[in-house]
């Protein structure tokens, strides 16, 4: 029983980005000290978990790799990378342990209380982000930054596809749904309606959610001012489920490609060992912060940990395809984790991405195990 708690406890913090959310709304030191209780409570609940699985050692590799090569031509404070380095890694193969002993409404219920936040973030304390400097007019609720929040809320539909009950399932894709139109993201809308069309080829009743997402959108229109949001989003939010061609050019137009075309004559420069930790994370009046994992991971640590990493990925991906069948939201999930890499270089501060692909890798291994 003890142990169940400390699993739901880790499952809540590490997933729902509470030490960064301290970090904001309260003071360094409670977040400081929350993020170290993080690291020691999943350090205690991995020695109470004997017997130990195998650990997941492309990721872990992976770890290694990228703060050993990317520390090279690192300038920073030596402390500072030592300790992200070593935060991380302890995450890594202690959330093995978790993660195989978590299952798809484990994480669905953890990730709903995370989508939650953003509703009340947004109908309840809509100006708390004006307060704290976040971004104004749209809502990350524990998440802090709208598109993180976007991502949680894709992760949260994916595995809402596992839940048998139907009165949860529902509940919960009506949730994630509205609290991710409450985000204002355009990545959310795009990958919302391409993962429910892939669930709708798989099952037709799962032409339910589009139903879902009309009421969603009309629960956030009716019960709130239109004024908390950014009005050039939010009018293409509308537009998009209605008849206004002319708005939805705001959800066409992405800036992403001009942020990574800033990159890639850094890329070719140093190949081999990158420019060095955090290098394509700093953002200055020229460089705006790679916003591509990928871009950001052989740009600061070469071609060797870039390789392990996409080799890794496109072994999760092959497997999905593989047992879509028998485990569909094993699909949905690693194409939400797969395009959010595209659009986010957070990978090593918010966990979500690395704590859900050990999850998808995990749950790989045993369905090839019962093959055998």
């Amino acid at each position: 029983m003890a142990t169940q708690v400390l699993r739901y406890l880790i499952l809540f913090l590490v997933l729902c980005n509470i030490p960064g959310y301290l970090y904001v709304f309260t003071n360094t030191t409670l977040s400081s000290a929350v993020s170290i209780l993080t690291s020691i409570l999943l350090i205690l609940y991995f020695f109470l978990s004997k017997p130990w699985q195998k650990p997941v050692i492309p990721f872990i590799l992976f770890t290694v790799l990228y703060f050993t090569i990317g520390g090279l031509n690192y300038y920073g404070g030596e402390a500072e990378m030592i300790k992200e380095f070593i935060r991380f890694l302890i995450l890594v193969i202690c959330i093995t342990e978790v993660m195989y002993r978590s299952t798809y409404k484990d994480l669905f219920y953890i990730l709903l209380l995370g989508a939650l936040s953003v509703i009340i973030n947004a109908f309840i304390f809509p100006h708390t982000n004006a307060l704290h400097g976040l971004v104004k007019g749209r809502y990350g609720g524990f998440f802090l930054n709208p598109n993180t929040a976007g991502i949680v809320c894709l992760l949260g539909i994916a595995l809402s596809y596992s839940i048998k009950n139907v009165k949860w399932r529902t509940v919960g894709q009506l949730t994630f749904t509205l609290a991710g139109f409450l985000t204002l993201s355009r990545t959310f809308i795009v990958v919302w309606l391409f993962i429910n069309f892939l669930a709708i080829i798989k099952d037709r009743k799962n032409l339910l959610v589009p139903i879902i997402g009309i009421i969603a959108l009309t629960v956030m229109v009716t019960f709130t001012d239109s004024k908390i949001f950014a009005a050039d989003r939010f009018e293409a939010l509308t537009a998009f489920f209605g008849e206004g061609e002319v708005k939805t050019k705001t959800v066409k137009n992405d800036s992403r490609n001009e942020t990574w075309a800033l990159y890639y004559d850094k890329i070719y420069e140093k190949p081999f060992f990158g420019h060095g930790y955090k290098s394509f994370q700093k953002v200055t009046s020229r460089s705006p912060g790679a916003h591509n994992t990928y871009l950001m991971i052989i740009g600061e640590s070469g071609i060797i940990p870039f390789l392990l990493f996409i080799g890794t990925f496109i072994y999760l991906l092959r497997y999905c395809l593989r047992y879509f069948k028998e485990e569909p939201y094993l699909l949905y999930t690693v194409l939400v984790v797969l395009l959010n890499l595209m659009a986010s270089h957070t990978f090593f501060s918010n966990y979500q991405s690395i704590t859900l692909s050990i999850f998808i890798f995990l749950k790989i291994r045993t369905l090839k195990a019962n093959e055998v």
